[in-house]
Formats: C-alpha cells, structure tokens, sequence
C-alpha cells in the first residue's frame, strides 16, 4: 500500500481529480485510509433517515417497477445509497434486473462493507458482466474495492474478466495485501505467473 494508491482512492470517494491532493503524499498510507473511510461512512450516513424511509416504502413496489424507477428516476448515486438499506434478497432480485452499464455505474458510488450480501448474491454471469464494463472503463479502484470485501466465487468471476494486464493494477489497489494471495488462488497458473513477474518487477 502506498500514499499514492491510497490518494487515488480518496479522490475516488469524492469524485475528484488525484493530482489535488497532492499535498497527502506526506501522510502515513494506514491514516490516509482511515480517513478516507471515515469520509465514506460520513457520506452514506448523510440523510440516513430519508434514504430508510425510502428504502421501507420500496417494499410496497415490486422488483421490475423499482429497477425501472432506480435506472430512471434514482440514478447510480441514490441507488448506492439505498443498497445497503434494503432486504438482501429484494437487493438481489432488484439487481439481476438492471442493465450491466448501470450496475457498473452503481458499484463504482457504493460502499461494499454495506451491500456485501446483495452483491455475494448477484449471479456470476451478472457479476462477470459488470467486471467487464468496469475493466472496458478501467476502473481498477472499483475493482480492487469488491475483491477486498467479497467471498471467493463473487471475486472469480469479476478477475475471471479483468485482463492480465490489469490484475498488478487491482492488487495495488486493495485495502487488504492478504487478498493478493486469496486473488491468485483463484488464477489459473499462466496468469499467477504473469501477475507475480508484474509485481515482482
């Protein structure tokens, strides 16, 4: 872990360029990412209590209606919000139905501590297909934030679509070192090879 990986990732959270915080680099990695957690959780606390009542009165629409309105109305912000605040398996239902573009765009504004069981739900082809329209952006920050937080089949099937270049790019990325050897587990063994000369390197 670095200053740099870590202001990327900060930037990231705040939808900002990287280059201004520049003046970070100083700051010790571990308290960089401590505040940048303290910066997420600061953001989806906001407004905590009209996000539950939403989330309470979607119970009364079902699943089709509601990824219609989430695609149209809320948008990806306000449906990363709501994520983590909804029943797990509704979350998953509601998922399955939106399109892979939006999910991409949905996972790049949520925070996985608080959906990790929707997301662990969401099928492998629906996973594997937003890890390919996030690869196509290449958003590794997005990427790296799901391995850090998600059980091994969810993880296979998002690195199963992450091109070989781009896999030293998401392990620089995670919060966790650990998941670098939990991530090479799960690669066929030209690819563990390709990932350790990178990194090596």
């Amino acid at each position: 872990m670095t200053q740099d990986a870590e202001i990327r990732k900060l930037a990231k959270v705040l939808g900002v360029q990287p280059e201004r915080f520049g003046y970070l680099r100083d700051v010790p990695p571990d308290d960089l990412r401590r505040f940048r957690e303290q910066v997420t959780s600061a953001l989806f606390d906001a407004h905590l209590g009209v996000l539950e009542r939403m989330a309470g009165a979607s119970k009364l629409l079902p699943s089709p209606l509601l990824a219609k309105i989430a695609e149209r109305v809320f948008g990806p912000l306000l449906s990363a919000r709501i994520a983590g605040l909804v029943d797990v398996s509704r979350g998953v239902d509601i998922a399955k139905r939106l399109s892979p573009a939006f999910l991409a765009d949905v996972a790049a504004e949520l925070d996985p501590r608080r959906a990790s069981g929707i997301i662990a739900g969401i099928p492998g082809p629906v996973v594997a297909a937003v890890a390919r329209e996030l690869s196509r952006r290449e958003d590794w920050i997005t990427i790296a934030r799901f391995v850090d937080h998600l059980p091994a089949r969810t993880i296979k099937a998002s690195i199963d679509v992450v091109p070989d270049h781009a896999l030293p790019q998401v392990a620089a990325m995670l919060d966790d070192p650990a998941r670098i050897d939990e991530m090479a587990k799960l690669l066929p063994p030209h690819r563990l090879t390709a990932l350790r000369d990178d990194l090596a390197g």
